[in-house]
């Protein structure tokens, strides 16, 4: 195993960060490159995300290969919100292959659309047995959440409650500039998901699209007490000073960091966390002290 960050965390810091773990990263089956016009057809997510031909799609050992030259430690392998259930099932059968095969370095979760009922239940148990550690990602624009009622959630959040399985969602700024599969999961609707779920722990991806900043409030702050933030692509987003806002308007504590592989390289992320100004202690807490705690790790 590599010695963490090793190649990407500044020279005088590097005998101070002992464990990396990127809470955000995508390896898919290579049939789904090999077949990507099939898989275009088949799923509304996968359209969204990979229209551009260029949009890179890699497998386990590539992100094996990130890891080992940025020198991130683990790395939780996440799906995405896919529609369809048979391209859902083979890219959790292949997160949850891929760390059996490097089981210190790679954390499975599942990706299922809430809106299945009892197949959506029956898939998240199949891949918890199976050693999936989360849901996720989820991406209700495209998998019709936005279009219906709260209360079908109820189901899928249910069993993630019982196993104590954090559940990943794409969030998405009101601001700002567009981009592939920003969508429209705003502050306000996170909220709302939040208020109708407040026992179950929610990851909510590139900072919540803001719905941090909103922690000054303080019934927003008490209502976000199981709700935790990744960094997904924030170089993309934000300067390096959300880790600083985020970590005083919402605590150090909530900010997972991840780099949203391979949508940006793993050494960037964590070269762009370094300009943050956060003491040795908020470092810790979000390269790996924060995710190990909610993920039992």
């Amino acid at each position: 195993m590599p010695m963490s960050g090793s190649t990407v965390v500044k020279q005088d810091q590097k005998s101070k960060i002992t464990r990396i773990i990127d809470t955000c990263t995508h390896a898919m089956p290579p049939q789904f490159a090999s077949d990507r016009d099939s898989i275009f057809q088949m799923d509304r997510t996968f359209r969204s995300l990979f229209a551009n031909p260029k949009a890179k799609l890699v497998d386990a050992q590539n992100l094996i290969d990130s890891m080992d030259k940025s020198g991130v430690d683990t790395s939780v392998c996440a799906g995405f919100g896919w529609t369809d259930p048979g391209v859902a099932r083979e890219s959790n059968n292949y997160n949850i292959e891929a760390s059996g095969l490097h089981p210190d370095r790679l954390i499975p979760f599942c990706s299922v659309n809430p809106l299945w009922g009892q197949e959506a239940v029956n898939e998240v148990q199949r891949c918890y047995e199976a050693g999936a550690r989360g849901i996720g990602e989820l991406h209700p624009d495209t998998q019709g959440i936005l279009d219906a009622d709260i209360s079908v959630l109820a189901p899928v959040l249910d069993i993630a409650r019982q196993l104590d399985m954090p559940v990943l969602i794409h969030a998405s700024e009101p601001v700002g500039h567009s981009y592939p599969g920003k969508g429209t999961v705003t502050p306000e609707l996170l909220m709302t998901l939040v208020n109708a779920y407040p026992n179950n722990k929610l990851i909510f991806g590139h900072f919540g699209g803001g719905l941090p900043f909103y922690g000054l409030m303080n019934e927003v702050r008490a209502a976000l007490s199981n709700v935790y933030f990744d960094s997904a692509a924030f170089p993309f987003l934000y300067r390096p000073e959300i880790f600083e806002v985020v970590a005083r308007s919402i605590g150090t504590e909530k900010i997972l960091f991840a780099s949203d592989f391979p949508l940006v390289s793993q050494k960037r992320s964590l070269k762009e966390f370094t300009a943050a100004k956060m003491t040795d202690e908020q470092s810790h807490k979000i390269l790996a002290d924060n995710a190990a705690q909610l993920l039992n790790i």
